[in-house]
């Protein structure tokens, strides 16, 4: 054959997106904030995942019997009081109405994602950076849950806290303060905060202000009894089935899925596993939580002792805190890995181009996407004697890898930097 006769194949053209999409002004920006959230919402419509919005629903029957002469005690009492101030003015604004309720309550939540991913925008310098990247992609990999848990509002919270906290110390205590008020979690954050010695006052100030205005209003409202309510519900919860510590019974129980374990919902609304080393691991997981409490005071004493710490030294040790916290607990739902979006980001933010920071952000969105699977794709064949059990519970025990790996590594990057500086 003569190269004559040789038939030369055309390079194939590189996809080229619009020049409206990929731009970096604000225009830009908002139509792949758009863009992205449809994509999200349709997973909800198209992927069938409508289990997401089991939260929502429960919530508006609560507030449903709360207005029907129910007491404010009995009322959400596995959640702080302060949570009120998130779901219901969405209630009142749907008239009362279950199904306006959920579609509110899913619009307030896209309210707050805007607004955060605008602020994301301006700290990557309006254009289009790694925080805002990291933060349009893992609102889509964990799915429509974003919006159907109230979640979201206290892992932008902890995001904003990292953002203000080397300028603005006291807006950073003031929204650790929020933050805690709706979910508890965010009280352990305080201590980061604090390490720098010039930000302390501003930072309690900040903190305790806040806590003293809302802490007093939840408790002249309900009673130290409903304000003290949440830390009774969560000590008596048993061990959920998606925490780390049940990853080997939930191993064990694909193996042998019949008899041995049993999996059912709980007085607590959470799926829980019941069976032989059922309490150990709850035993074990106390063991954690006062070990993952000695590696943070470790972590924080060396930060105490380096001169100055960064902004990116602290948004590392947000990170471990977090994720500290999650691993070591006995309850693990899938909006807990919200907590961890907001932070990050907002560390891209403190630390652009930062290829440690982009190998965490990538394996955190590899993590999403696994949680996903799990709830709400998932679920019910994790929950029952199902042909797809084996691959969801495998999927299970890869998530909670990952997590402990994003540990390891947050741990890792803090020991790093707090030696160097030391």
């Amino acid at each position: 054959m003569t190269s004559s006769s040789v038939v030369r194949r055309r390079p194939l053209r590189q996809l080229e997106l619009p020049e409206a999409i990929v731009a970096q002004g604000r225009r830009a920006i908002a139509m792949r904030w758009m863009l992205s959230r449809a994509m999200t919402m349709a997973i909800l419509v198209f992927g069938h995942e409508s289990d997401v919005t089991g939260d929502v629903k429960y919530y508006a029957r609560s507030l449903h019997q709360l207005f029907q002469g129910g007491g404010l005690r009995d009322t959400l009492q596995e959640y702080p009081l302060p949570v009120f101030l998130v779901i219901l003015p969405q209630f009142l604004l749907g008239f009362l109405n279950q199904v306006a309720f959920s579609i509110l309550f899913a619009l307030s939540m896209l309210a707050v994602d805007a607004v955060f991913t605008g602020f994301l925008w301006r700290g990557d310098g309006r254009r289009r950076g790694d925080a805002t990247n990291l933060w349009l992609w893992f609102v889509p990999a964990i799915g429509p849950l974003a919006y159907f848990r109230f979640d979201l509002v206290p892992a932008v919270l902890a995001g904003g806290a990292v953002l203000a906290a080397i300028r603005r110390p006291a807006v950073a205590g003031a929204l650790t303060a929020f933050g805690a008020a709706l979910k508890l979690w965010p009280v352990v954050m305080l201590p980061t905060f604090l390490i720098r010695r010039g930000d302390r006052r501003q930072v309690l100030a900040g903190f305790f202000g806040t806590a003293v205005l809302i802490g007093g209003l939840a408790l002249a409202l309900g009673g130290l009894s409903r304000t003290l309510s949440p830390l009774r519900w969560q000590s008596a919860r048993g061990l959920q089935i998606e925490s780390v510590a049940a990853t080997p019974l939930m191993l064990a129980r694909m193996v042998d899925p019949v008899g041995t374990w049993d999996v059912r919902l709980s007085p607590y609304k959470a799926f829980e596993i019941f069976g032989p080393g059922v309490h150990l691991a709850s035993q074990l997981t106390n063991v954690l939580t006062v070990l993952g409490g000695l590696l943070l005071m470790t972590l924080w004493w060396r930060a105490l002792s380096a001169a100055a710490p960064s902004a990116e030294t602290l948004g590392w040790i947000f990170l471990a805190t977090t994720l500290i916290v999650t691993v070591t607990n006995k309850t693990l739902s899938p909006q807990y890995l919200l907590w961890l979006g907001g932070p990050a980001a907002a560390l891209a933010v403190r630390s652009p181009a930062n290829p440690a920071v982009r190998t965490f952000a990538r394996v955190l969105l590899v993590t999403a996407v696994a949680t996903q699977l799990v709830f709400p794709v998932g679920y019910n064949a994790l929950l029952k004697t199902h042909s797809n059990m084996w691959l969801v519970t495998l999927d299970l025990a890869l998530r909670n890898l990952l997590l402990l790996w994003l540990t390891w590594y947050a741990v890792r990057q803090v020991w790093t930097q707090t030696r160097r500086r030391r």
